[in-house]
């Protein structure tokens, strides 16, 4: 009796310790899923860059902020459609280039930076620069990374300003950004650029952000999140606009 009693108990307990176990990879084995699918709308709405790439990125940023993975691609994806949302100018479709009605002005100061509505791959993220000096401008594009060249071979659109940075150290920064020209290719990853490094790759709001952080060490990205956009610089309580292209 004893042993068919202890026999029955084992039984129920290798039972119990497979129904658990099925029902915690099923709750796992949902949560990936719904991570994937996370990742998945962040490349739809970050061309240029591959699923694996982001959700490694993802995983990064998840390390670093102290969540699950799940939830750092909850909060990225909140980003990402607020700086959608946000835009209020009409964009052209400028895939990062140089396209438009009006031309940039002389700065007023070296360090001085620009946003001008702009779309990368169809997404209207914006797009900004840095004056290395008075007449000269550095950013970073699709088909040619970093490169500095002349203020007037910069179409920009109707309502791009022209802004300073409240520090001293404006020269610092404009320097650290030329001295990337013809060395940093463009990534299109806009999701988690405050994680990735501030040397190699970059976009155009990363080179700016970088320039700052390292040389004037002053944060000029709005909301902090997990990536910095063109529009976070543009409306930074560091930043003032001087000038209104229109």
């Amino acid at each position: 009796m004893r042993k068919m009693i202890a026999s029955m108990l084992t039984v129920f307990m290798i039972s119990s310790s497979i129904g658990i176990t099925s029902v915690g990879a099923s709750v796992s084995d949902s949560k990936l899923d719904n991570l994937n699918k996370n990742v998945e709308k962040i490349v739809d709405l970050q061309p240029g860059v591959s699923f694996k790439e982001m959700k490694e990125t993802v995983s990064i940023y998840a390390e670093e902020i102290n969540k699950t993975e799940l939830e750092a691609s909850k909060e990225i994806l909140e980003e990402i459609n607020y700086q959608i949302e946000q835009d209020e100018e009409k964009m052209a479709q400028l895939a990062g280039g140089s396209s438009g009605k009006y031309k940039l002005k002389p700065a007023k100061r070296k360090g001085d930076i620009f946003y001008t509505p702009s779309s990368t791959l169809g997404i209207k993220h914006g797009h900004n620069g840095i004056y290395y000096t008075k007449t000269k401008i550095v950013q970073s594009i699709p088909k040619t990374g970093v490169r500095t060249l002349g203020y007037n071979k910069r179409n920009v659109e109707k309502y791009a300003v022209m802004q300073y940075v409240k520090t001293s150290q404006t020269k610092r920064a404009a320097n650290w950004a030329h001295s990337r020209s013809n060395k940093d290719k463009y990534s299109y990853n806009f999701a988690t650029n405050r994680k990735t490094s501030h040397y190699g790759k970059k976009n155009c709001s990363k080179l700016l952000w970088s320039a700052y952080t390292l040389k004037a060490k002053i944060d000029i990205d709005k909301n902090k999140g997990s990536g910095v956009y063109p529009k976070d610089i543009r409306n930074s309580p560091k930043v003032v606009t001087y000038k209104t292209i229109k």
